[in-house]
């Protein structure tokens, strides 16, 4: 084509040209079409021809076989006379369990083709009748070995909450699942303690109603902490949930609602059970020496997680030690909550040290002048004074047993 005022002079404008088989007949009138022997030969060497063939081949029950056996998509080639044919149809889904897509209304409703198609893959059930598809028996067969299949799952069998109950109590993946129940059958705190009992994560598909009910939820806690993963806003701040759940994992502290998280009355009675709430406070509170000191009287190995300054610090240390133990030894504790590993050199404090120690202990404990002697006394034995169940795992952890310097 010229375009005037092209530099590019000569362009080439495509044409597609849709050739039907009535518009090629008629450009060749004389052109001599495959016989029936011709077109079974041509179509059992390759089965996708039988989209090529005239009608009549298309009706003829042998050639439509021989194509659908190579693969059973094919059948969507025959004529609807073959759609309808049991033998073509079984024919077809043996070969590809797809092929059920194209046959009849009347065989996509035949229990056994469908069961024949199931076989060779759980996609079939998506064309599968309406009637088919809320077969009980059936579909807890296919949602056992493909969960996701649930979602094919029809009226009146997509509202019993007993083939709901099976689903979720047959396989370990039964609570997956469950996502394609109705919501009102999600809204079942029957079905959804069954599928939280699986697997934590069933809460996530539980209707909102129930991640609201905070006596629900708090049950559910109960059972495992992560449930707090899939729990609203509104109940994130609840202080018997979150302590509840925490009780379990200190983890489950992410899930806490701001204001709590900043809560410091709520962390130190979380720090009773679990030294580490010290780490998850707001650093303002962490630097402060005041909390430091409430939370080693809680919990003593919580020293661990206190800043250097506060870890150095006499009298913090004989706090924490004493909150351990049950008992002071009236000198300055050597440990790992402190220094770590002595520098050579630095196995014995200084008398001024000791004596200032000893007098930050006295005051501490409340012996006084009186209860000094037995303290002193007991410096070297204290070992075998100090309750042994009163050990901590975490002072363990850390080093072993705390000496007295």
């Amino acid at each position: 084509v010229e375009v005037p005022g092209c530099p590019f002079g000569r362009h080439v404008r495509r044409i597609d040209v849709v050739a039907t088989p009535m518009a090629a007949a008629e450009r060749a009138p004389n052109l001599k079409q495959p016989d029936r022997k011709e077109w079974l030969e041509q179509i059992r060497n390759d089965g996708w021809r039988l989209e090529l063939a005239p009608d009549d081949i298309r009706k003829d029950k042998e050639i439509v076989r021989v194509s659908v056996k190579q693969d059973g998509m094919y059948l969507q080639f025959a004529s609807d006379e073959m759609k309808d044919d049991r033998e073509v149809v079984s024919e077809a889904v043996g070969s590809n369990g797809e092929a059920i897509k194209y046959a009849s209304a009347m065989l996509r409703n035949d229990r056994d083709l469908v069961v024949k198609a199931l076989e060779k893959g759980w996609q079939a059930l998506r064309y599968a009748s309406t009637e088919v598809r809320a077969d009980k028996v059936l579909l807890l067969g296919v949602i056992k070995e493909f969960w996701w299949a649930a979602e094919y799952v029809t009226l009146p069998l997509r509202m019993d909450r007993v083939f709901w109950f099976l689903v979720i109590a047959q396989d370990t993946l039964g609570w997956m699942a469950f996502s394609y129940a109705p919501p009102i059958l999600r809204a079942n705190r029957g079905l959804v303690k069954k599928a939280i009992d699986s697997d934590y994560l069933a809460f996530r598909y539980a209707h909102e109603d129930v991640r609201g009910d905070r006596e629900f939820v708090l049950d559910a806690v109960k059972r495992d902490w992560r449930i707090l993963s899939s729990v609203p806003e509104e109940l994130r701040g609840d202080r018997e949930l979150i302590l509840e759940a925490v009780r379990q994992d200190l983890n489950a502290l992410e899930y806490a609602s701001d204001e709590l998280r900043q809560d410091q009355d709520f962390l130190l009675e979380v720090l009773e059970g679990n030294a580490r709430t010290l780490s998850y406070m707001p650093e303002a509170q962490r630097t402060n020496r005041d909390v430091v000191v409430a939370a080693v009287k809680r919990n003593g190995p919580a020293l661990t997680y206190a800043k250097d300054e506060h870890r150095y610090d006499p009298s913090i240390l004989n706090e924490a030690m004493q909150t351990i133990h049950g008992s002071c030894t009236r000198r300055l504790w050597r440990t790992a909550y402190t220094f770590g590993e002595l520098k050579k050199g630095q196995d014995v404090l200084e008398d001024e040290e000791e004596e200032e120690a000893a007098a930050m202990c006295a005051a501490n404990s409340g012996l006084g002048d009186e209860g000094s002697a037995s303290g002193m006394s007991g410096a070297t034995g204290s070992e075998d004074r100090i309750p042994r169940g009163r050990r901590s795992d975490e002072e363990a952890s850390l080093g072993g047993a705390v000496a007295a310097a």
